[in-house]
C-alpha cells in the first residue's frame, strides 16, 4: 500500500504510522466478517452468530466513540 505524500508522489505506508482509530476501524469490520464466516460455515445461525460477534464489536464502538473519542 501507499500514501500520496504530495499530488504526484508515492510512498510505502510505515504500519508504526497507524493510530489507535486506524486499527479500531479495521477491527471492528473484521470481527462482523468473521462472526457472518462463523454462522455460513457452522450450524449456528447466521443471526445469532452476527449477533453474538456484534456485542464483542459494541465495547470497540463505545471505546471509540465515548471512552477516549477522537481529538
Amino acid at each position: 500500500m501507499a500514501r500520496p505524500a504530495g499530488p504526484d508522489e508515492r510512498r510505502t505506508l510505515d504500519i508504526s504510522e497507524l493510530s489507535r482509530y486506524d486499527l479500531l476501524l479495521a477491527t471492528i469490520p473484521l470481527l462482523l466478517v468473521i462472526g457472518w464466516l462463523v454462522g455460513q460455515v457452522t450450524s449456528v445461525p447466521v443471526w445469532a452468530a452476527l449477533a453474538a460477534s456484534a456485542f464483542v464489536v459494541l465495547p470497540l464502538v463505545a471505546d471509540g466513540l465515548a471512552v477516549n473519542p477522537p481529538r
